[in-house]
């Protein structure tokens, strides 16, 4: 095995380290045999594969197996060939047998460009720092790659073709620079990716049942950040409003059937200013701090005041809004509010029964209100990151058992509660709070930020919010999520909990991080048309015509290798045919006396079976053969008269029969000799 693993070449290691580097970060999102069968066919070209003539029909029978056993293996694990994930993985194997059956040159290029094409799937599922830097350094291992495939004689170490790959990759860094500020930026993507392309995105969803939001807790990831022009708002007037669901099937919620605007909103005081930079959702909303004024480019008030968009939002997008925190909502929909105080039949029995009682009481708007959160308040229910499972009615066992949930446990009784007692309420859900990043001053809203709260309507100021858990836990609403959050859940390493001054260390480290990547997402992902003249307008471009500029910059780009091509490789080219030429002649003249070259022999082997053939020509084909390599190959241009000048005088004699024969007997027994 070890001479097996010296015999190896150096040339389809470098080419398997880059494949192998392609595929390593796939290898934690697909299935273990993928990633198994792909490195076992690398492997099986590296040990054991050998060319032999005898075997050859038989090797393709085992690779058409292979073949089908790839795809059908996908097909079985996937159910489909398309999409994402399946076409990954598909490309990872059928990958592995492109290395296999690597033979030839053509075959080593195509296997590279492959391996870099799959590298670029990456970005499919991570566009962070640390991924963009991964792939750089993979891309440097292909380069190096090619490097190893022209480097014939293997005189190059591996430091050496890194640092040549590295001199080529900067020497490109300043073209791609430009290519990315000046180069016209789509309104979208090329093509359309297919559907599993956005799959694994977490966040709220447009229906909402026991458990759905606390199951977000457990998130660190960012749902949106938020630039305020002034001053940030308190963290109880931080509530980013999304869906508003007002029916039920006594499990569920869903939002209210699409329906004509009919309210009219009264705002007072100056509004926020600010603008949101929303991860992609794959949802059809925007996020706004309640109540935006007016919706952003692109979007639209729904009869609800949630932002609707045109299509999905999959991928990272950036908007501004101006938004007043003290509002009224006035419903002036008859229907409207019939709706929000309907309760499915059959369900939630004990809950409306209590409801019902309140208002029996003869309680006003107000004083029912404040009856229900009393009792979230003043009774033994808790605020609870994992409550127990409802397995009955949810609002009644809620209410009257488990007494133990979180923001959607609460927001879903308290409007069972009031529709029971003949107020009309809906549960809105969306996000509280946020977290200030001290680096750059955004606020940062996460998942585990997600809420839910309701809104009731009141004669006297219309739908009126009302947030059921502060009742229950205010440390939520006024402090955050982190500081209602147990110890556990908060993602501090352990060793640092009781560490002051290591974990003001960490904090500071982690908020530094989150800066940067903010920058990162501001002006590299998110760099998109409006952003680009943005910049242009800072360079005093801003007037330019951007499809003009790119056209205009695609020409100069035409010109400039057009200009690098005549200088630095027109002279080669002509003296290297010119060398091309002048050999073909003396082959032919060699071919005249019988010495024919072969198509795949090179110049130094035809040169030495010459020679046998011919012992008298020996100086003038070593001769000839030797200029030509320096011309062709050496690039010694000083070199080509001389070579034309022996092509020239080379007019070698015929010899017969005998004459050959005897010759060859004398040099034959020399050779005996001499040995």
């Amino acid at each position: 095995m070890r001479a097996r693993f010296a015999a190896i070449s150096p040339r389809y290691l470098w080419l398997f380290t880059g494949i192998g580097l392609a595929v390593l970060p796939h290898s934690a999102r697909i299935p273990v045999w993928i990633t198994l069968g792909f490195f076992l066919l690398c492997l099986w070209k590296l040990l054991f594969e050998r060319p032999r003539p005898g075997l050859r029909f038989l090797g393709r029978l085992v690779k058409l197996a292979i073949a089908v056993l790839i795809v059908s293996g996908t097909l079985i694990t996937y159910g489909t060939l398309v999409g994402r994930d399946a076409g990954i993985a598909l490309l990872i194997l059928l990958l592995g047998m492109k290395f296999l059956e690597t033979g030839n040159q053509r075959d080593y290029y195509i296997t590279s460009y492959i391996g870099m094409f799959l590298l670029l799937t990456n970005f499919l599922y991570s566009q962070s720092i640390p991924a963009a830097l991964y792939m750089f350094i993979v891309v440097l291992v292909f380069v190096g790659t090619l490097i190893a495939e022209n480097d014939v004689t293997d005189c190059l170490p591996v430091r050496r073709r890194l640092t040549i790959a590295g001199a080529m990759l900067l020497q490109a860094l300043p073209l791609m620079l430009v290519l990315f500020v000046l180069f016209p930026r789509l309104p979208g993507p090329l093509w359309g990716l297919p559907r599993d392309a956005h799959a694994g995105r977490s966040g709220i969803d447009d229906e909402m049942e026991p458990g759905s939001i606390s199951r977000l807790i457990l998130s660190n990831e960012i749902a949106f950040r938020v630039e305020f022009a002034g001053m940030i708002p308190e963290p109880r007037n931080r509530y980013w409003r999304g869906p508003v669901l007002g029916q039920t099937d006594g499990v569920k919620w869903f939002p209210d059937k699409p329906r004509p605007f009919t309210a009219d909103v009264a705002v007072t005081g100056e509004p926020v200013a600010y603008t949101v930079t929303l991860e992609p959702t794959d949802q059809s909303w925007l996020y706004g701090l309640e109540l935006p004024a007016q919706p952003p480019e692109g979007g639209l008030f729904a009869a609800d005041l949630l932002i609707k968009t045109a299509a999905p939002v999959r991928s990272r997008r950036r908007y501004s809004l101006s938004s007043y925190t003290d509002f009224k909502i006035i419903e002036r929909g008859v229907e409207v509010l019939a709706a929000a105080r309907q309760l499915p039949v059959g369900y939630h029995g004990r809950a409306v029964a209590l409801g019902q009682s309140w208002r029996e009481q003869g309680l006003n708007e107000r004083q029912l209100i404040n009856t229900a959160l009393r009792l979230f308040n003043e009774q033994e229910f808790y605020y609870t990151t994992t409550p127990p499972p409802l397995l009955q009615d949810t609002v009644d066992q809620f209410l009257f058992e488990t007494r133990r949930g979180f923001c959607e446990h609460y927001a879903t009784a308290f409007t069972v509660l009031m529709r029971a007692a003949g107020i009309p309420a809906r549960i809105i859900t969306g996000y509280q709070g946020g977290t200030v990043n001290p680096f750059d001053g955004y606020l940062v809203v996460r998942q585990r930020d997600a809420h839910a709260w309701v809104e009731v309507w009141l004669e006297d100021s219309g739908w009126t919010r009302v947030d059921p858990t502060a009742a229950v836990a205010p440390a939520r609403i006024l402090g955050g999520m982190e500081n209602a959050l147990p110890e556990g859940l908060v993602e501090i390493p352990l060793g640092l909990r009781n560490n002051e001054t290591a974990l003001t260390i960490w904090l500071r480290l982690r908020d530094s991080v989150d800066a940067v990547n903010n920058r990162w997402n501001q002006w590299i992902l998110s760099y998109d048309d409006r952003q680009q003249r943005l910049l242009l307008g800072h360079l005093g471009l801003g007037d330019f015509d951007l499809r003009a500029l790119g056209v205009t910059l695609v020409l100069v780009l035409l010109l400039v290798f057009t200009g690098i091509y005549l200088w630095l490789f027109k002279r080669p080219i002509v003296h290297k045919n010119a060398a091309r030429s002048l050999y073909d002649q003396f082959c032919a003249k060699l071919a005249r006396l019988g010495i024919y070259r072969a198509a795949n022999e090179g110049p130094m082997d035809f040169a030495a079976r010459a020679q046998n053939r011919r012992r008298d020509l020996t100086v003038a084909i070593n001769t000839i053969t030797r200029l030509y390599i320096d011309v062709r190959y050496g690039d010694r241009v000083e070199q080509l008269e001389s070579l034309k000048r022996q092509v020239r005088n080379f007019k070698p004699a015929r010899v017969n029969a005998a004459d050959e024969a005897l010759f060859r007997a004398k040099h034959s027994g020399r050779n005996m000799v001499s040995r």
